[in-house]
């Protein structure tokens, strides 16, 4: 058992042991029932200390996903180029003030984000490291792919990039390190795959800094990688600060000319804006992007 568990168990033991003998000498309530277990030595299994421990993702319902807004707030899943995505060995991201973001593996778009998405859903209601069973089919008609032999192997390609991705991301107060799955293989067997997502990942999802976006939303801008990420990145904002074309071409992942991006985001933001309701434009004078919404996607 690890010494900050054994730290924690210990401390909840000195406070039952405080309370009963409060309770002794007072004839008040006793303690907990799982205290008085620590208190007087009575063994815990090792699979209820990790099931009290262990982190849980947010509860969201069916028709959101939920995300950090670490993620979301960078160009980790960002506009890469068809036929274009490269190799990366500890490049430094670009994301808003206050987040690091470094990353080694082969750039991920936002068809990985859908994969990714659908992988921390099917933890609803589990401690993250639990092993998650799926197969093939099921989880294509979740994200709304086709069900068939090329998608077979797509999935099977995005599910190996992301358990081979590593990121290091802090925020000042949170750091994390390691592949964004922790855990993937196919059981021949019963023909599913299987994954685990590191229990540390979910720091990210403490204190209401996730964010749930609306899957129909997405699916409508299925295709569109641009209008994609700007409907994550700006999800995350209730009211949104305005940006300059420049921040969110870097921000984005996005390597056209500042010209050509900025003809892209028009395109791109029209079809958000028809999607969701929010008012998009940019400013011609100071050519800062400014984001009105008339609902909030984001947890409070």
């Amino acid at each position: 058992m690890a010494k900050p568990l054994e730290g924690r168990l210990k401390a909840m033991a000195e406070k039952a042991k405080k309370r009963s003998e409060v309770a002794e000498q007072q004839d008040s309530v006793q303690p907990a029932c799982d205290e008085r277990n620590l208190a007087y030595g009575v063994q815990v299994s090792e699979d209820e200390i990790a099931f009290r421990f262990s982190p849980v993702l947010p509860s969201h319902g069916d028709d959101r996903r939920a995300m950090a807004n670490a993620i979301l707030r960078s160009s980790l899943f960002g506009v890469v180029e068809k036929g274009k995505r490269k190799y990366e060995k500890k490049v430094h991201k670009i994301t808003i003030q206050g987040l690091s973001l470094s990353v080694t593996g082969e750039q991920l778009d936002q068809s990985d984000l859908d994969v990714f998405l659908e992988c921390l859903h099917r933890h609803q209601g589990q401690t993250l490291g639990t092993k998650v069973r799926f197969t093939a089919g099921s989880f294509l008609r979740a994200i709304n792919r086709d069900v068939g032999k090329a998608n077979y192997l797509w999935l099977n390609d995005v599910l190996a990039r992301l358990s081979l991705y590593g990121i290091e991301l802090g925020d000042g107060q949170r750091f994390y390190l390691g592949t964004l799955l922790n855990e993937m293989y196919r059981d021949e067997n019963s023909k599913e795959y299987v994954i685990t997502v590191n229990p540390k990942f979910s720091v990210f999802f403490a204190d209401g800094l996730w964010t749930g976006l609306d899957t129909k939303e997405r699916q409508s801008l299925k295709g569109k990688a641009l209008a994609l990420w700007l409907h994550g990145f700006y999800s995350t904002h209730e009211k949104p600060f305005p940006y300059k074309v420049e921040t969110l071409k870097g921000m984005c992942g996005s390597v056209t000319v500042t010209k050509e991006f900025r003809r892209t985001l028009k395109k791109a933001m029209f079809d958000v804006s028809t999607i969701t309701g929010w008012t998009c434009n940019i400013d011609p004078k100071t050519d800062l992007v400014h984001v009105v919404k008339t609902k909030a996607v984001r947890h409070e």
